[in-house]
């Protein structure tokens, strides 16, 4: 018999592909993170079948997606074989497996009688259809959990059944990630969640906080504010997390031991900003901005450009608005810290969902020419502003790091403009075949990125299992950069609790070589019509 005690949630596939930890891996649940957004505890997991045949679809192909139908399937495999039973047992949910962690998983074949009287008939080609058809028997299932449905009931009275499910629809609940098969299944009074892991007080990486004058002073002048000051002073404020920018406004400017000309913002080391480094135990002043190859334009460039520069960090995730500097900044390090063999090169793995490559003509960096533009246009730019007055502005600012000119970077690497139809594009794709190589994402699955700058773009668009992949592809004397906006996510079945910048931020939190920088809405650089356009929209709703 079912047991009602327990919360009946079936999970759609592209759940179990994004969160293949759902299913435990033999030796017990491998939880990656404690605040799911749907609490499936002593939960029984409804597994439909068609899931299990889509999932075998999957397995051929040679992508992520690919490998984790494998992995599940190996699981569900493992799970199921010691099971006896009989088939009508499966039919009415009658004999689950029992998980490690005092779960039970059900896979639920949908009876053809239930199938020919019920009067929501999908083809066997719906796979949207059939996950809502498995739901719809799990269902009438738990609501007539007396009698059991055995295939033999002459009809099923449409108006009798709706109502009826409805009285319990509250114990089951169709966990999906698809807008399209949630709006179909509410549409038969199907609840519905989605599924992902929540941060419940997301971090950003940064900090204002407005300091009494004498903390102030004391940072100023010492460049260091040792933890146990800070907590005694601050009692209330949230623990410092390892590697956060904490921006400080002093409560009475007018009365601090300051250069009378000191506009806080404006100082080109950005004094008034420290940095928590978990090996001092202390809020450490920024010291690696002074070599920044780049004018620095806002506080969180400035703490952006720290941990890029500091080489005790060796993975920099930053999210922000477009115009902001979040890939136009490392794609500069990289240049500069390749030019003086800092790295031997930097690597780009485009993570935006641009569709078929194979479609396309020419080799492999022709098909992935549309994926690594920003970079490219990024090169562009920085080569734009190697004007005689930026440059002398520049050098006036910071007369003592020996940068590579232009001339150096395109020493040996040829110049033939004729083949463009500017000269400076000639000069991009010189840089680039200098200094980057692009690999797709799904070329990265076992290789390892030693003495290498790697940058992974708009990383928003991959999924947990994509993302926890990616992150592990740092070799030795190597660097990771993530990139990307959370609010401009392209990829299916990927939203703000289960994309890989959510992920991988839970994930590296409060680790001593991991930063997170958050760059503002207010900090985009760019054409005044596009910041004029930006703050309009920001004024209206969302729908």
């Amino acid at each position: 018999m079912l047991d009602l005690n327990r919360n009946f949630f079936v999970i759609d596939t592209n759940v179990l592909v994004s969160y293949p930890d759902i299913i435990p891996n033999g030796g017990g649940e491998t939880k990656i993170f404690d605040n799911p957004i749907v609490d499936m505890t002593d939960a029984h997991i409804v597994i439909p079948s068609a899931v299990v045949r889509e999932l075998s679809s999957f397995k051929k192909e040679k992508s992520e997606r690919g490998e984790v139908a494998r992995v599940l399937l190996r699981r569900l495999r493992r799970l199921v074989e010691n099971k006896i039973h009989g088939m009508d047992e499966n039919y009415h949910l009658e004999s689950p497996v029992e998980l490690s962690d005092g779960r039970l998983m059900s896979i639920l074949p949908v009876h053809a009688d239930f199938k020919k009287r019920f009067p929501f008939r999908p083809s066997e080609d719906d796979m949207d259809g059939q996950i809502i058809l498995a739901t719809l028997t799990t269902m009438y299932l738990v609501e007539n959990l007396e009698s059991g449905f055995d295939g033999k009931h002459e009809s099923i009275d449409l108006a009798d059944s709706s109502s009826r499910l409805g009285v319990t629809s509250d114990k089951v609940t169709l966990l999906t990630n698809d807008n399209g098969l949630a709006i179909r299944a509410r549409a038969r009074g199907i609840k519905t969640s989605r599924y992902g892991y929540s941060i419940p007080d997301p971090y950003t990486g940064r900090r204002e906080v407005v300091v009494p004058n004498e903390i102030f002073n004391e940072f100023w002048k010492e460049r260091r504010l040792d933890r146990d000051l800070w907590e005694a002073y601050f009692p209330d404020e949230a623990p410092l997390v390892a590697n956060e920018f904490i921006s400080m406004k002093p409560e009475d400017m007018k009365s601090i031991t300051l250069p009378e000309d000191y506009v806080r913002g404006n100082d080109e080391f950005f004094c008034h900003i420290g940095r928590y480094d978990q090996r001092e135990d202390a809020i450490m002043g920024l010291r690696y901005i002074q070599d920044a190859p780049y004018a620095i334009r806002s506080e969180g460039q400035a703490m952006y450009t720290e941990a890029l520069l500091n080489p005790d960090i060796a993975v920099v995730i930053c999210t922000g608005p477009a115009g902001s500097g979040k890939t136009y900044l490392p794609t500069i390090y990289g240049l500069q810290a390749c030019a003086r063999k800092i790295y031997i090169d930097v690597v780009v793995v485009p993570c935006s969902n641009t569709g078929n490559r194979g479609a396309l003509p020419g080799g492999l960096n022709e098909k992935m020419i549309l994926d690594t533009g920003p970079i490219r246009n990024a090169i562009r730019n920085y080569l734009l502003k190697e004007t005689a007055h930026f440059r002398n502005k520049r050098e006036k600012q910071i007369d003592y790091f020996a940068y590579a000119t232009v001339d150096d970077l395109m020493k040996d690497v040829g110049d033939d403009e004729d083949e463009y139809e500017h000269p400076i594009d000639a000069k991009v794709n010189a840089i680039w075949a200098k200094y980057f190589r692009n690999i797709p994402v799904e070329s990265a699955r076992g290789l390892d990125f030693s003495a290498e700058l790697i940058l992974y773009d708009e990383f928003q668009d991959q999924s947990p299992s994509q993302a926890d992949m990616l992150v592990k592809r740092i070799g030795e004397w190597g660097k990771v950069v993530i990139t990307g906006d959370i609010k401009q996510i392209h990829a299916p079945y990927v939203d703000e609790y289960n994309n890989g910048i959510t992920y991988a931020t839970s994930l590296l939190y409060d680790f001593p070589m991991v930063a997170r920088v958050s760059l503002l809405k207010d900090e985009v650089e760019r054409h005044p019509l596009v910041k004029m356009i930006a703050e309009r929209q920001a004024k209206q709703k969302a729908f």
